[in-house]
């Protein structure tokens, strides 16, 4: 679980191991209730386009405060803060979200699972500038893709129990289920908080650093000058800003596609997401060594050509168990991608105004992953889904094309496609 070396010292160790575990328990919580409130909204009468708009208007409303949670991180002795106040206030959501629609006359259950929705996401991504700052000051650039792709492996092995329990818990009669669900999301999600505030992150630096007496104004007018002549960070945003677009037009329809149109039911989808995170779980080492070794964008490139796929592959789903074969792609696809990208931020962001760099970065991703959803939910009462399908495809691409020509590797080793086919360990080391 923990990459070996003998130069970090014992607190380091330590803080790295609880970093895994309250990865564990956070993921558990997003697996055991995220991928079905798609599912649960369906069930409340929502429409493709409300669909659409439970994902874009969180997603909006969850990155346009990134860069004022950046500045306000900046001037905090303890950037855990941030975090730690959004992480409860977030976590806490779902059991709202088990019991208050129904509250409510039949007519505005959908309204107040969107409006609950973008709440849970507004105040969770307050925290994620300054947890991404923390992050690179926790763990050595060294040692970063093996970590995180070991992290990925726990997590994940923890993701896909918590998928086997939505399992069981999906074939009880509605609604409990989903009052189960998000009541062991919640559990599970604030025992990762509490976690979270036992990590003993080295901000030594940080607590250092003299604080800005600049406004706001002046303080983002300074980091723009500086951040629009950063060529690899603007191109890594251009490129990521097409590719978000591209995937949040028509991922939120793929559970519409398969129950509405396909006629699948509830419980299905979980095997399909349990595939998929068992798919990451297998190859988190495969894609960690690649990283390492041969750098992010060779990563990004090669397992981005999978994620281009799948909307390709619903298009053609040709009946009710190839969304499996979907899933193996999806989890092998996404699983280096997540891990590739997550290390490039860190690796082309500057130490000393990472979270802005970071929070500007989600706030122009955050208006791509709105606008995608919501035109890929109307557009899709229109034309049908297939179509939206197809034009994700293409959109996709067009962003991993424009990463591969203008955003430059990190590392010296030049990857070929031999060097994709894993090779067994030597044995000569134990």
């Amino acid at each position: 679980m923990f990459p070996a070396s003998g130069a970090y010292k014992p607190e380091t160790k330590k803080a790295m191991k609880l970093n895994t575990v309250e990865g564990a328990f956070a993921v558990a919580a997003d697996n055991l209730a995220a991928p079905y409130l798609s599912l649960f909204a369906l069930a409340l009468g929502a429409t493709p386009s409300q669909i659409g708009m439970l994902t874009a208007l969180p997603n909006f409303l969850g990155n346009i405060f990134q860069i004022p949670a950046g500045l306000w991180s900046e001037r905090m002795k303890d950037k855990r803060t941030l975090p730690i106040v959004g992480g409860y206030l977030s976590r806490s959501t779902w059991i709202v979200l088990a019991f208050l629609p129904f509250l409510f006359p039949a007519e505005y259950r959908v309204s107040v699972v969107i409006f609950l929705a973008a709440f849970r996401i507004l105040t969770a991504n307050l925290g994620v500038p300054a947890w991404t700052a923390l992050q690179a000051d926790l763990v050595p650039q060294s040692i970063r893709g093996r970590y995180y792709a070991n992290r990925n492996v726990v997590i994940n092995i923890c993701a896909f129990a918590a998928t086997i329990v939505a399992t069981i818990l999906l074939r009880v009669d509605y609604p409990r289920n989903y009052h189960l669900i998000f009541t062991l999301a919640t559990i599970s999600g604030l025992t990762s908080i509490v976690i979270f505030t036992k990590i003993p992150f080295d901000q030594s630096a940080s607590k250092a650093k003299p604080v800005s007496t600049d406004t706001i104004g002046q303080k983002l007018s300074a980091f723009w000058a500086v951040a629009k002549t950063d060529k690899q960070f603007m191109n890594y945003a251009k490129s990521a800003l097409i590719w978000n677009f591209g995937v949040s037009f028509a991922s939120s329809l793929f559970p519409v596609y398969f129950v509405d149109v396909q006629g699948g039911k509830v419980g299905s989808w979980a095997i399909f997401t349990a595939v998929n995170i068992a798919t990451q779980v297998f190859f988190q080492r495969y894609w960690g060594r690649l990283a390492d070794k041969f750098g992010q964008k060779a990563v990004l490139t090669f397992s981005g050509l999978g994620v281009v796929a799948v909307p390709l592959l619903w298009s053609i789903s040709p009946n009710l168990w190839f969304p499996i074969i979907i899933y193996f792609v999806n989890g092998f696809a996404w699983g280096g991608y997540n891990l590739a990208a997550f290390n490039m931020l860190l690796e082309i962001t500057p130490d000393d105004d990472r979270t802005l760099y970071v929070s500007a970065y989600n706030t122009v991703m955050g208006v791509s992953t709105a606008v995608g959803p919501l035109l890929g939910g109307f557009a899709a009462e229109v034309f049908g889904l297939r179509p939206i399908f197809l034009l994700s495809t293409v959109m996709r691409g067009a962003g991993l094309l424009f990463l591969f020509l203008m955003v430059q590797n990190t590392s010296e080793h030049k990857i070929a496609a031999k060097d994709l086919i894993p090779k067994p360990k030597s044995r000569r080391s134990r």
